[in-house]
Protein backbone atom coordinates (compact mmCIF):
# COMPACT_ATOMS: atom_id res chain seq x y z
CA UNK A 1 0.00 0.00 0.00
CA UNK A 2 0.79 3.16 -0.69
CA UNK A 3 1.19 6.02 1.81
CA UNK A 4 -1.40 8.75 2.10
CA UNK A 5 -2.24 11.50 4.08
CA UNK A 6 -4.74 10.54 7.20
CA UNK A 7 -7.60 11.90 9.40
CA UNK A 8 -7.31 12.34 12.62
CA UNK A 9 -10.87 10.97 15.04
CA UNK A 10 -9.74 12.78 17.68
CA UNK A 11 -7.65 16.84 18.09
CA UNK A 12 -7.96 18.34 21.26
CA UNK A 13 -6.14 21.50 21.82
CA UNK A 14 -4.52 22.79 24.87
CA UNK A 15 -2.36 25.99 26.18
CA UNK A 16 0.21 25.51 28.11
CA UNK A 17 0.66 27.88 31.11
CA UNK A 18 3.78 29.35 32.61
CA UNK A 19 4.28 30.41 36.23
CA UNK A 20 7.23 32.05 35.39
CA UNK A 21 8.93 33.40 32.44
CA UNK A 22 12.56 35.15 31.81
CA UNK A 23 12.51 37.29 28.48
CA UNK A 24 10.13 37.04 25.55
CA UNK A 25 7.36 34.97 26.70
CA UNK A 26 5.92 32.19 24.51
CA UNK A 27 2.53 31.46 24.11
CA UNK A 28 2.52 27.60 23.82
CA UNK A 29 -0.61 25.27 22.37
CA UNK A 30 -0.48 21.85 22.36
CA UNK A 31 -2.86 19.23 20.46
CA UNK A 32 -3.31 16.26 20.77
CA UNK A 33 -4.19 13.66 18.05
CA UNK A 34 -5.30 9.77 17.74
CA UNK A 35 -5.27 8.56 14.47
CA UNK A 36 -5.41 4.75 12.90
CA UNK A 37 -2.47 4.71 10.70
CA UNK A 38 -2.25 2.11 7.73
CA UNK A 39 0.90 1.90 6.44
CA UNK A 40 4.63 2.96 6.96
CA UNK A 41 5.30 6.90 6.08
CA UNK A 42 1.03 8.01 6.18
CA UNK A 43 1.05 11.69 7.18
CA UNK A 44 -1.21 14.08 9.16
CA UNK A 45 -1.36 17.71 7.24
CA UNK A 46 -0.81 19.85 10.14
CA UNK A 47 -2.45 23.53 9.04
CA UNK A 48 -5.54 21.44 8.14
CA UNK A 49 -5.82 19.59 11.63
CA UNK A 50 -3.72 21.66 14.35
CA UNK A 51 -4.98 25.23 13.47
CA UNK A 52 -1.96 27.13 15.28
CA UNK A 53 -0.38 30.16 13.54
CA UNK A 54 3.15 29.64 14.93
CA UNK A 55 5.84 27.09 14.76
CA UNK A 56 6.31 23.86 15.62
CA UNK A 57 8.53 23.05 18.42
CA UNK A 58 8.19 19.58 19.88
CA UNK A 59 6.43 16.18 18.71
CA UNK A 60 5.93 13.01 19.55
CA UNK A 61 3.43 9.46 19.22
CA UNK A 62 3.44 6.22 19.70
CA UNK A 63 1.91 3.31 17.36
CA UNK A 64 -0.23 0.46 19.28
CA UNK A 65 -0.58 -2.88 16.62
CA UNK A 66 -3.46 -4.82 16.79
CA UNK A 67 -2.44 -6.76 20.31
CA UNK A 68 -1.25 -3.35 21.55
CA UNK A 69 2.28 -3.60 21.38
CA UNK A 70 3.67 -0.26 20.87
CA UNK A 71 6.57 1.75 18.93
CA UNK A 72 8.14 4.90 19.95
CA UNK A 73 7.11 7.04 16.75
CA UNK A 74 9.49 10.05 17.92
CA UNK A 75 12.41 7.37 17.74
CA UNK A 76 11.77 5.59 15.37
CA UNK A 77 10.57 8.40 12.45
CA UNK A 78 8.34 10.99 13.21
CA UNK A 79 9.47 13.72 11.44
CA UNK A 80 7.75 17.32 9.97
CA UNK A 81 8.36 19.24 6.81
CA UNK A 82 7.66 22.65 7.14
CA UNK A 83 7.55 23.50 3.50
CA UNK A 84 4.32 20.75 3.16
CA UNK A 85 3.37 21.20 6.27
CA UNK A 86 3.45 16.99 6.97
CA UNK A 87 3.61 15.19 10.53
CA UNK A 88 5.09 11.90 8.93
CA UNK A 89 4.23 8.56 10.98
CA UNK A 90 7.29 6.52 9.42
CA UNK A 91 7.41 4.45 12.54
CA UNK A 92 7.32 0.41 11.40
CA UNK A 93 3.91 -0.22 12.97
CA UNK A 94 0.61 0.26 11.67
CA UNK A 95 -2.33 0.79 14.03
CA UNK A 96 -3.42 3.31 16.23
CA UNK A 97 -1.56 6.41 17.01
CA UNK A 98 -1.25 8.45 19.83
CA UNK A 99 0.71 11.78 19.81
CA UNK A 100 1.32 15.25 20.32
CA UNK A 101 2.38 18.72 18.85
CA UNK A 102 3.42 21.73 20.43
CA UNK A 103 3.42 24.76 18.92
CA UNK A 104 4.54 28.74 19.81
CA UNK A 105 2.18 30.68 18.43
CA UNK A 106 2.95 33.50 16.68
Amino acid sequence: MTAAALTPSVVQKEYIHSTVTRGTPMRLVKYWFKVTKVTDADWIVTDTYFQSTGTIIEYNAVTLDSSTDGVQEGTVGLTYTHSGTKLTLSGGTTGTTYGYVVYSED
